[in-house]
């Protein structure tokens, strides 16, 4: 299970390799095992680098979306979002830069604590490969209709 876990990770690692593409929500770049892609009645399609910012952009826009793709971990394989098994709130956030701690102007110490990214939110194609993620780093197994009851507009 351990060697499963870390291959699953590096290969969503390795994905951060492609063309860098910013995401539309956080600008930072987009990692090709975590992105999720809208498909607005318009046409338009909008890209973020994991599902969280997917969620975030689909929220604050209020604009109707005909299809939701989210990219499979174990592959980086592109399938429908309400097809999905997700695993929230896990140990790895691959998008989010770690909580370091930082001076202000005045030497005071803080932590970051608020990330747009975070609890982090992975997708799996197969319900068995992200049992086999949570049990390795945490977090909660959810479907795309536990999170976001609204279907997309065909």
């Amino acid at each position: 299970m351990r060697i499963t876990s870390l291959l699953l990770l590096a290969l969503a690692l390795a994905g951060c390799s492609r063309e860098p593409r910013s995401c539309a929500v956080c600008q930072r770049a987009e990692c090709k095992g975590l992105a999720f892609r809208v498909t607005l009645t318009t046409g338009k399609t909008v890209e973020t680098c994991c599902p969280r910012c997917g969620l975030h952009y689909l929220e604050t826009t209020q604009q109707q979306a005909r299809s939701l793709q989210v990219t499979d971990l174990a592959t980086g394989q592109w399938l429908d979002a309400s097809q999905a098994v997700f695993v929230a709130g896990s140990e790895v956030s691959p998008c989010a830069p770690s909580k370091e701690a930082v001076r202000d102007t005045h030497g005071c110490c803080a932590v970051k604590g608020f990330d747009r990214c975070n609890p982090s939110l992975i997708a799996f194609a197969s319900a068995d490969s992200a049992r086999a993620f949570q049990k390795q780093h945490g977090g909660e197994l959810l479907t795309w209709q536990q999170m976001n009851p609204k279907p997309p507009t065909n």
